[in-house]
């Protein structure tokens, strides 16, 4: 039994000494979870109690993989030493730094030794440009933190030398192989894949860039940007040099500028470079089609932009609308006093949501609406009106034979029935209302139904009624612009 020992409590209300050196020497360039590593584990040597690597990082939150590694980290600073069998670390020992400094001889150059020929191999890349010790130590925590090969490294280190110059940072270099790590380019193969991608696309950048009138290498975001439009959007060099042409118009030609024309494209499933010069063909004429759209909103003074062009596509080619309907809905907008290019993509989607594309069918729209009307005015003219239907008048006489399933012999009895009120159809779709929710769908039935209603009201029962419908005086109306226009006033009802 230890003879004297530390009360339970001490430990949270003792501290953890941290050296000085510690911070000034060591602290100061490492990762920060490291840092909690080392000081949490700082803190357990002085706990003395049991803990294993799972636990350790459970307790700070981490992953036990990055334990391990910034406890390596550490172990090659030469502050520490493992017992470590290559997949867990068993234990830690914690060395006084001052005594590793002052007295072990501490150097870094011990760090460097067991990669010799790493650095070797290293060292004759970057030629006469000496790398320091700090720029080693960044180069191993590739190997030992991310877990990169040497030779993927010593690949990666080649490529962006050769493409960059022997100048290029150490700090540059630990972005992409932290990327690298996280993309999973940790063989030989996946290495050599992505270089062989890289290497195409830097050359197919270049050459859009020459196009362009642009004499210079490629910038990161010119590079992300055309593998965005390669590998994303399926254009090839060829395509994307085909839709250069466009860029004619700016003053000064850009990248930003080419990747709106190509989104556009995109949208539109213009992919190859035969579709994009069939489009910028037809895109005279296209124009004028939609300059026509344009003036017949009211907006002759606009100028025509891609997504007008874009929208109009839609209409045609995908709605399979025809033009002269495009602009009879450009006249119902203009009537509602909504004169935009939304307001007429809107009204179109109703009209398709009616099958209603051509003047055909625009035609048999008519028609039917025209049949309606004789229908009604024969209704209206039973009860005593002779005023024309109106949309809210279709929109009963549908609800009446298509909802209810009345007769329309039912509907002409509803209306002598209505002859003496004052608003006629609405009397009708009571009276209809009623016989609809009591079933009753027989003449007979409907004239029994009327006399019980009289009889408690106390009027005497009608005598029969005799007057018979003339179809013949309800011709087919001939209707005038305007009053076409009217008709689409409630397609939606129809």
């Amino acid at each position: 039994m230890q003879l004297c020992s530390f009360d339970d409590n001490y430990k949270i209300f003792d501290i953890t000494p941290i050296e000085n050196l510690f911070i000034q020497e060591f602290m100061l360039r490492a990762p920060g979870n490291f840092v909690k590593v080392y000081i949490y584990g700082l803190s357990l040597c002085y706990d003395r109690q049991p803990l294993d690597i799972e636990n350790f990082a459970r307790s700070l939150d981490l992953d036990a993989n990055e334990v391990q590694n910034a406890f390596r980290y550490w172990e090659r600073q030469g502050i520490l030493e493992l017992d470590d069998n290559g997949d867990t670390i068993s234990s830690v020992k914690y060395y006084n730094i001052k005594d590793v400094i002052y007295n072990k001889d501490y150097n870094i150059e011990n760090t460097l030794y067991k990669y010799k020929d790493f650095n070797q191999n290293l060292q004759l890349m970057f030629g006469s440009r000496l790398l320091t010790p700090q720029e080693y130590i960044k180069i191993y925590d590739w190997i030992e933190i991310l877990r990169l090969p040497k030779e993927v490294i010593l690949m990666m280190i080649q490529f962006y030398l050769a493409e960059k110059g022997p100048n290029l940072s150490i700090n540059y270099l630990d972005k992409v192989a932290i990327q690298w790590a996280k993309d999973g380019i940790d063989t030989m193969h996946k290495a050599e894949d992505y270089i062989q991608a890289s290497e195409s696309c830097y050359k197919e950048t270049v050459a859009v860039l020459k196009y362009l009138g642009i004499h210079r290498s490629p910038s990161k975001i010119e590079l992300e940007l055309y593998k965005k439009w390669r590998e994303g959007w399926g254009f090839s060099l060829n395509a994307i040099l085909q839709a250069c042409r466009e860029t004619a118009k700016a003053q000064s030609p850009s990248f930003a500028y080419l990747d709106k024309i190509l989104e556009n494209l995109h949208r539109q499933k213009l992919i190859t470079p035969q579709q994009i010069l069939n489009h910028q063909d037809s895109r005279g004429s296209i124009q004028k089609l939609v300059r026509e759209v344009l003036y017949n909103l009211g907006l002759g003074n606009t100028t025509v932009t891609p997504k007008h062009q874009e929208l109009y596509n839609k209409w045609t080619q995908d709605w399979k609308f025809d033009h002269s309907v495009i602009l009879m809905a450009c006249k119902e907008c203009v009537r509602n006093k909504s004169n935009t290019f939304e307001a007429l993509d809107s009204s179109l989607h109703r009209w398709l949501k009616r099958g209603l594309r051509t003047a055909g069918d625009i035609r048999k729209y008519i028609d039917r609406v025209e049949a309606l009307d004789i229908d009604i005015r024969a209704v209206l003219d039973r009860a005593g009106d002779n005023r024309l239907p109106t949309p809210a008048d279709r929109k009963l006489f549908i609800k009446w034979t298509e909802t209810w399933n009345m007769s329309y012999e039912l509907i002409l009895l509803a209306a002598e029935y209505s002859i003496a009120a004052r608003n006629k159809m609405p009397f009708i779709h009571r009276i209809l209302e009623s016989w609809n929710k009591n079933n009753i769908r027989s003449l007979r039935e409907a004239r029994e139904d009327h006399k019980r209603h009289r009889s408690r009201q106390g009027r005497a029962p009608e005598g029969p009624l005799s007057k018979q419908v003339d179809f013949n005086k309800f011709e087919q109306h001939e209707y005038t612009d305007d009053e076409l226009e009217s008709l689409f006033e409630d397609i939606e009802n129809l």
